[in-house]
């Protein structure tokens, strides 16, 4: 299959383009039709009909045109009769054509790089695909892992900042659900999972970061507007392009990097292309085998006219073991050392909670593109996305609840109580309800005219996710525990450090028995977001050749965005739901009475296979809420139909202005190739949260901010395989859209809560980068970065305990007692802070190796991250890193391919961060414990357009740990299911 991939990357974009297989490559007489017109455009449609690649820097053919070439004639000199006129001479580097201006007195002949009197301006090599060196007239064109290898470099090496780069094929290969799972083999990018997911992201240890699709605002369903990266396929995206360091004319909001999700386009590939891939998806845990699919079709009409339309689905279902404590409680009420008096200050766990979910997942992304060129100068592009995620769960969630009735404690040396027999505890087998559903729409248009000396580029978008998730522990359940004169005593022990600490249970009833429980009441909860936003940009780049000055650019960008969600929650007692369901007049809801409620033990096993002496045969089984709402004449939970409802919303509207100036620079340092842009972005905004105070009590608040954003980034070329960069920046990220809410969110079974704060500022920083990028073979690439960010405003989260008339003082059902004070946390301003740290990333095909050998390949990165905050840990005094920021973080990804089978195993790893910062009244500061994750691919060529595959991901099962200040102050473990596909792709 031929593909064509043309790209305009700033002041050193690369026109590119490549055909595969390497046997298409080889005719020497091959049939031209190509029009006179931009060279912006016909090189790459000239690539693409000779079956070649060729490389260029993107300022030396933005404004030149190229000839007319018709008819079958021979490669070489079809090229000629092309670049006829112009200044641009073919070197033959590899496998590939690098086109350069022209010495003096020199002819336009083909000739190979080592024997040009002149360097390469950019020498951007692609590796034979055999040992053999091209001859004359013949072009042999590397494909798969190596090519896309050698793509993402050329990306990085044309770029006029710092970017780190993913391209189609690897993206492809790679054994990822998702494009978060994708992103996270990028230097400096490590995703937090969900669910078996992936699903955030940070970007050097930093959350605030731009995620855009297609240089647009990638809006979505989550809070704040978050994109729901789980639900999106990475079959539609063509590369996803990391920018650790900004240029005046890309839209701020990021502290860490702007991540730009880029999707296919018709006029990129070849005149008509179907593909399509079909797979099998066995998940061990749940033993269901599931399916996923995907399928696209591009379509060019000419020159002038491409369509394209991508779908992508997959039905799975998944299971997952989890273990809850519901945090830790500071007490003053239990001897931890055996002397028969309490002990001050020590620290016991909330509950023992045993969890196994039950998923159904659907996943379903669709992706079309119109691109259309009425004229050699004129492109129009209209581009559309569709996402959605469907997750219905049926969870067992098998609870005790602690006291400080406490026999034999036992307290370590920092007050962790790890070892007590609680007495008097209350024991609540609960199923949950849990459905999760988020979809998101974005829709594109942008236009460009390339004049002799304007160039006007113009885009407007519309965004809108939609989002209703009940997340786990959340939702509907009914709250059930023992009927009168049923009791029960707990022994716990977290000494040996397990994934789940041992438990043993002695009760004066059977614990697995349903008959044993009545209703407590009803808990119902439903998180629900609508976000919507516009966008509209309009930028000038205009052609001085003013000695280094080579362009100037210009522009505006005007984006407003409105953010709701509402989190009701509905806890009828069931004293107010007797008069409907009581029907043996006993004056309780039995089991039996509860409609939709069915107990069985069709989960099975807990945590099967983890060491450890605790239950794990657990009451469990499946419920309905419809069927609850139907027979109580519940209300569906939204905010004007819930008690404290309406306290729950967060309705924010954010309009932003930026005006933008930039010039790009091309000279020398002594006779060394510099090239570089500066410029400065003027950013105001204006943010209006509104919500209620009571259910009767609308309030509204108003900010608004400005700021100059200048930039500069220079790269300076020491050898033709050697390059420097240099950038500057001070950058702004607003705050997430959810934590400037007025709103309040109380979580009534953990006596937790969150607050929202609409006076928040935007993080700002300065930032320096410095990268030194050695591209010392083909596909090969060795480079180091340092980075330094100071950063003049955190958000800090501060948590403390408050009483909340109205709810602190109801009584809970589950324990006959009022609910107390809430540990609310709730987002502030802080002071400032740095961010520093040194990034490695080495990638080589290994050709020089002796026979099969010389088939495999490496690819590994490493970053290191260290950073000083205003936070402060409020049990230790110590001071605390930047929330999401793992120290240490790696990957490490080798390969092998021929022209049979292609395989890659990768192992990613990152070192234990902080969640959050606590209360020492509520167990300290969460963290997430170092992990690691194994996955593989494999590919085994069948026939030229044929492939059998099969993806391995989470081989070994790794255990998701979190816990409050020390390791043995557990606060939740989680494993998820191996995941296997295998199929067939095909591609014609």
């Amino acid at each position: 299959m031929i593909s064509v991939r043309s790209q305009m990357l700033g002041s050193a974009a690369i026109l590119f383009a490549s055909v595969a297989p390497a046997a298409a490559a080889a005719a020497q007489t091959r049939q031209f039709d190509v029009a006179a017109q931009p060279a912006r455009t016909g090189i790459p449609q000239f690539a693409h009909q000779a079956g070649i690649q060729i490389l260029v820097p993107g300022p030396l053919a933005e404004h030149l045109r190229v000839n007319r070439v018709k008819g079958a004639l021979d490669v070489t000199a079809a090229l000629r009769l092309l670049l006829d006129g112009t200044d641009l001479v073919p070197v033959r580097a590899g496998g590939a054509i690098v086109l350069r201006r022209r010495a003096a007195n020199e002819s336009a002949s083909l000739t190979p790089a080592a024997a040009q009197v002149e360097p390469a301006p950019m020498p951007l090599a692609a590796e034979p695909a055999a040992q053999a060196e091209p001859t004359a007239g013949e072009e042999i064109v590397v494909t798969g892992i190596r090519a896309s290898l050698q793509q993402s470099i050329n990306v990085k090496r044309a770029a006029g900042n710092i970017v780190d780069v993913i391209t189609a094929q690897d993206i492809g290969k790679l054994p990822d659900q998702n494009v978060a799972e994708s992103m996270s083999r990028i230097t400096g990018v490590q995703i937090t999972r969900r669910e078996g997911d992936g699903s955030n992201f940070t970007v050097r240890g930093i959350s605030q970061n731009r995620l855009e699709i297609n240089g647009r605002t990638f809006l979505g369903p989550g809070a704040g507007g978050s994109a729901s990266l789980e639900s999106v396929s990475p079959e539609i995206i063509s590369s996803i392009v990391v920018s650790k360091s900004p240029t005046a004319d890309m839209p701020e909001g990021a502290l860490g990097a702007t991540v730009n999700l880029k999707t296919k386009r018709p006029l990129e590939l070849a005149d008509f292309v179907v593909s399509g891939r079909l797979q099998g998806a066995y998940t061990d845990q749940a033993d269901h085998l599931g399916y996923r699919g995907s399928a696209l079709v591009s379509k060019t009409f000419g020159d002038k006219v491409g369509i394209l339309a991508s779908a992508a689905y997959s039905n799975t279902h998944t299971r997952g073991y989890a273990f809850d404590t519901g945090g830790w409680t500071r007490t003053n009420n239990i001897d931890g050392n055996g002397d028969g008096v309490n002990d001050p200050g020590l620290y016991r766990p909330n509950r023992y909670m045993a969890r196994i979910y039950d998923r159904a997942e659907e996943r379903l992304t669709l992706n079309s593109s119109l691109q259309y060129r009425p004229g050699e100068r004129w492109e129009m592009i209209l581009d559309g996305t569709y996402t959605r995620l469907k997750r219905n769960r049926q969870s067992a969630n098998y609870q005790i609840l602690f006291n400080d009735n406490d026999v034999g404690a036992v307290a370590d040396g920092s007050g962790t109580v790890v070892r007590s027999t609680y007495t008097g505890v209350t024991v609540r087998p609960l199923v949950y309800d849990e459905p999760t559903e988020f979809k998101s729409t974005n829709i594109g248009f942008s236009t460009r005219y390339a004049g002799e000396i304007v160039t006007v580029k113009a885009d407007a978008s519309y965004a809108k996710g939609l989002g209703t998730d009940g997340g786990p522990g959340a939702s509907f359940t009914y709250v059930v525990v023992p009927r009168a004169g049923r009791t029960a005593n707990a022994t716990i022990d977290f000494s040996r450090g397990g994934t789940v600490p041992d438990l043993s249970l002695a009760s004066n009833f059977n614990l697995n028995d349903p008959t044993q429980y009545q209703l407590a009441s009803i808990f119902e909860n439903d998180f629900r977001t609508d976000n919507s936003g516009y966008d509209g940009r309009v930028d000038f780049t205009i052609r001085t050749d003013a000695g280094p000055l080579k362009s100037i650019e210009v522009g505006s960008r005007y984006e407003s965005i409105q953010f709701y969600s509402e989190a009701p929650q509905n806890i009828p007692t069931a004293a107010s739901l007797l008069s409907r369901g009581d029907k043996n007049g006993d004056g309780i809801l039995t089991v039996d009475e509860l409609p939709g409620l069915v107990y069985n033990n069709r989960q099975g096993s807990f945590y099967p296979g983890v060491p450890g002496t605790f239950p794990r045969d657990i009451l469990g089984g499946t419920t309905s809420k419809q069927a609850a709402r139907d027979a109580f004449g519940l209300p569906v939970p939204r905010a004007d139909t819930i008690p404290f409802g309406r306290v729950s919303i967060k309705d924010v509207r954010q309009d932003t202005l930026a005006f933008y100036a930039k010039g790009n620079v091309e000279g020398t340092i002594g006779s060394l190739p510099l090239t570089g842009n500066a410029g400065v972005r003027y950013i105001s905004f204006e943010r209006i949260s509104s919500g209620y105070l009571s259910d009767t009590q609308p309030t509204a608040s108003k900010s608004r901010f400005g700021y100059w954003l200048p930039s500069a980034n220079a790269s300076l070329e020491l050898r033709r395989d050697l390059t420097f960069r240099l950038a500057a920046a001070k950058v702004v990220a607003r705050p997430s859209l959810s934590d400037v809410g007025v709103s309040f969110v109380p979580l009534f079974v953990s006596r937790t809560g969150s607050r929202g704060n609409p006076a928040l500022r935007p993080f700002e920083a300065t930032q320096y980068d410095a990268t030194l990028e050695w591209y010392f073979a083909p596909s090969s690439a060795l480079t180091v970065a340092g980075f330094y960010k100071n950063v003049d405003s955190f958000t800090l989260n501060r948590t403390q305990s408050e009483f909340i008339p109205g709810l602190s003082d109801q009584i809970d059902p589950s324990t006959g007692q009022t609910y107390g004070a809430f540990q609310i946390t709730q987002p502030v301003n802080g002071a400032s802070g740095k961010i520093k740290g040194v990034e490695l990333a080495y990638q080589q095909s290994l050709r020089f190796l002796p026979g099969l050998l010389g088939n495999l390949g490496v690819q590994a990165n490493y970053t290191y991250v260290d950073s000083e905050t205003p936070l402060i840990d409020e049990a230790t005094r110590a001071r605390l890193p930047l929330p999401g920021l793992s120290r240490h973080s790696y990957n490490l990804i080798g390969f092998y391919e021929d022209k049979t089978l292609s395989a890659r195993v990768a192992y990613i790893y990152r070192s234990s961060y902080l969640l959050g910062q606590g209360s020492a009244a509520a167990g300290g500061s969460s963290y997430a414990a170092g992990r690691g994750q194994l996955d593989a691919s494999a590919q085994l060529n069948l026939t030229r357009s044929l492939r059998l595959t099969v993806e391995a991901i989470n081989l070994t099962r790794s255990i998701d740990r979190q816990y409050l200040q020390e390791q043995l102050r557990l606060l939740t473990s989680a494993r998820e299911d191996r995941r296997i596909f295998f199929g067939l792709a095909a591609t014609f």
